[in-house]
């Protein structure tokens, strides 16, 4: 077969930890025969988890992609983490496709990953599937887990197919769009269609009503027929939720035991048929530094965007690959735009899971890898060298948890900073920063599972003993209060001595303005060509700090006379009288200590409201408001000291037995007073005294 754009489906299956995402892989990879038996995670043996951490822990760590086909179209199946530590890989998975396939527990129905995962999917107005999964479990039930759905989120829900039984009596799926049966085959045998059971027919009458009605408004021809008619064949059923899902006005949902092999065909038909192509597809490019639009399509030039990169003992960097527009060969010559540099395409394979399978082309819309690439990173663009163009990154969320880290001695420091280095070109959720204020390297990301599973695995490999510590605030200081200060400098040792002199005006700036500086001299006491040393002097000081050797910010200054000399007068000369004149304003101008705000979102079960509320309160925090999110679900508003929240992730979890998560964000700078201010500066000069 010939595949075009419209044959592709890029489709990211998401759902909270524990609702059976790589188990349902592992079965539709089963059904199109692309492995011999569906493991279990227990076995260590699944496709898409496969990396030595995610065996040991049982638990899906990295975003992991699957491509196979299905009624003669390519699905391209990208099985992410639940669990919010590792949120970046969901994000990326993402940028690559059209479609989400949202999988809910059917004993637990909407819980708190799925209201997050749902706002991402909302923000970037993407189409999406839910599939209720582990009806075979006992306390399944998917009329409370579909209804769960329709009251919590504002979207049509359809069922697709209804379970036949539920726990020890879950016995197949009905097929609301075929109207038939597929019943649990014995282990190891594929699902087979038969009739609905007798007793079944009045629930599927129901269900299949409301199907019909949500298709036939999804195009005026269908309604125009259903009116007349008052059904609809199962052609014009499919073509009805193709264009509603397409649109993102609809919000499919199908049932089934991944464990049990049952409601997979029937997904997979499903997604055959209804989830979206790239084909078209709106895709956003930086022109003149704005966001405009495009669209993916199999004309024009040959260009691709990175969405994920990973490192392979044996295959080494290994790029993964959206191709934008046009066609994307072995030997062809692109650009990455960012640095101008030209490389030549090497091999390009398709992937399930770990296992590469050279091709000779990718077509505009489909997904696979670049190996080896010297010039591709993570939300890198390769174009053609004459049609340039660069794709929007990825909008990645920040990160909520922070440890310092250090090595003991140089070489375990020098291989511990390679390593993590390493890291932080797969992982853009994790970073490492040497912050200059507090000389400490900071590693930063999404929990403290997320960093720990880091650090743990750089230890092991490089076999040094990684120690961390809570990181330093990066506090500020301002002034309250206009002041005025003489300041001069002078020094005489022999031959040409040392001369300036400089008169201040200071004056506080709104938060956030940072510094600004006039010369309002008459006369010409000081010379123009000694402002540029005035102004260094004066940016050396704000560095160097007052109260805790924290940086001086939103000062306003003004020069406004000054003296020098015809001999001893030099630019160094009139730095260290505009660094003295500055320090002498500032202790005149009532000096404050600032500290970080930041915003918190905490996402809790309704039970925990209270508990979190009370932390938040002992936390100095400021509650903005709480939203209910549906489903025994609360967002919590704030905004909270950062120097509170260094240990949240720890606390959050002690607060929620594990169920709770949190987005944070710096929001502004706000002045700390009274105790915590005196307790900041003594802890700072102790720390400089032990230097």
């Amino acid at each position: 077969m010939s595949l075009t754009s419209a044959d592709i489906r890029n489709i990211a299956i998401v759902g909270h930890n524990g609702t059976g995402k790589t188990t349902l892989l592992e079965h539709m990879l089963f059904y199109c025969g692309k492995i011999s038996k569906p493991e279990t995670i227990a076995s260590g043996k699944t496709v898409s988890d496969h990396t030595d951490e995610e065996i040991n822990r049982q638990m899906s760590i990295h975003s992991s992609l699957s491509c196979i086909t299905w009624k003669e179209k390519s699905l391209n199946l990208l099985d992410t983490p639940g669990t919010s530590d590792f949120i970046g890989e969901v994000v990326s998975s993402f940028r690559a496709a059209e479609s989400a396939l949202i999988l809910l527990d059917g004993r637990a129905g909407v819980q708190i990953e799925t209201i997050k995962l749902w706002r991402r999917l909302n923000n970037r107005d993407m189409p999406r599937i839910v599939f209720i999964n582990k009806m075979d479990q006992e306390r399944a039930d998917f009329e409370t887990s579909f209804s769960d759905l329709t009251h919590k989120f504002k979207k049509t829900c359809v069922p697709v197919t209804i379970p036949i039984g539920s726990g020890a009596e879950f016995n197949g799926v009905v097929n609301l769009i075929e109207n038939k049966a597929y019943i649990v085959a014995e282990p190891g045998g594929l699902d087979t269609s038969s009739e609905i059971p007798e007793e079944l027919s009045e629930m599927v009458s129901e269900y299949r009503l409301k199907l019909i009605e949500t298709a036939a408004e999804g195009d005026d021809d269908l309604l125009e027929k259903y009116f007349e008619e008052g059904t609809l064949s199962p052609d014009e059923i499919r073509k009805g939720l193709f264009e509603g899902l397409r649109d993102n006005k609809i919000v499919p949902v199908l049932c089934g035991s991944a464990e049990k092999n049952n409601g997979i065909i029937s997904l997979l038909n499903f997604l055959s048929f209804a989830a979206p192509s790239p084909d078209g597809v709106t895709e956003h490019i930086i022109q003149d530094g704005q966001i405009a639009d495009t669209q993916i399509t199999a004309d024009g030039p040959p260009s691709l965007i990175s969405f994920k990169t990973t490192i392979d003992q044996f295959s080494g960097k290994l790029s993964f690959i959206k191709v934008m527009t046009g066609l994307i060969t072995s030997d062809l010559e692109l650009v990455n735009p960012k640095i101008g540099k030209k490389e030549k395409v090497g091999k390009l394979y398709k992937a399930v899971g770990k296992k590469l399978n050279e091709v000779s082309e990718l077509i505009a819309g489909d997904i696979g890898l670049l190996v080896k690439s010297n010039t591709l990173s993570t939300n890198c663009t390769f174009c053609a060298p004459d049609a340039k163009v660069e794709y929007a990154p990825l909008a990645l969320p920040h990160p909520i948890y922070a440890l310092t880290v250090s090595a003991g001695d140089k070489k375990a420091e020098d291989k511990m900073n390679t390593a993590l280095h390493k890291v932080t070109e797969e992982d853009l959720t994790f970073s490492l920063q040497f912050n200059k204020e507090t000389k400490e390297n900071v590693v930063s990301g999404m929990g403290e599972l997320h960093i720990n599973m880091i650090l743990n695995k750089v230890s092991e490999k490089n076999k040094i003993q990684i120690h961390t510590q809570i990181p330093r605030v990066a506090y500020r200081e301002t002034i309250t209060k206009t002041s005025s200060a003489e300041y001069a400098h002078k020094k005489q040792s022999g031959g040409h001595g040392q001369y300036g002199k400089v008169l201040f005006n200071i004056k506080p700036l709104p938060r956030g303005t940072y510094y600004s500086f006039e010369n309002l001299i008459k006369g010409g006491s000081v010379s123009k060509g000694y402002m540029p040393g005035i102004e260094k002097g004066i940016h050396e000081a704000m560095e160097e700090g007052f109260l805790a050797g924290f940086p001086l910010v939103d000062i306003g200054v003004e020069i406004i006379d000054g003296k020098e000399h015809p001999v001893d007068s030099s630019e160094m000369a009139f730095k260290l009288a505009a660094k003295g004149a500055l320090k002498a304003c500032v202790e005149k101008a009532n000096p404050v200590l600032l500290e970080p705000i930041m915003q918190l979102h905490v996402f809790i079960e309704d039970k925990y409201l209270g508990d979190i509320m009370s932390d938040l309160s002992s936390k100095r925090g400021r509650v903005h408001g709480q939203e209910d999110a549906g489903g025994g679900i609360t967002v919590v508003e704030a905004e909270v000291p950062q120097s509170e929240m260094l240990k949240y992730a720890i606390d959050l979890k002690s607060l929620t037995s594990g169920t709770g998560s949190f987005e944070l964000a710096f929001d502004h700078y706000q002045i700390l007073s009274g105790k915590g201010a005196d307790d900041v500066i003594s802890a700072s000069k102790a720390l400089k005294d032990a230097e």
